[in-house]
């Protein structure tokens, strides 16, 4: 893999991981009602995964 192509995918990774941890901690806030329940454990699980798969193809 080229190193434009894998800083590309490192970029993808780590955005996805921080915006699955960022709406995990959404339902933190009272005002804010996503109308259904997320298994928001996963998502906190994935989005370091995916943070940690970011960092490591830097």
């Amino acid at each position: 893999m080229d190193k434009k192509t894998k800083t590309q995918f490192s970029f993808g990774f780590f955005t996805i991981g921080f915006i699955l941890i960022l709406i995990q901690d959404l339902r933190r806030l009272p005002s804010i009602s996503l109308g259904f329940s997320w298994p928001f454990d996963i998502l906190f699980y994935l989005g370091l995964i995916c943070m940690a798969v970011g960092y490591y193809l830097k």
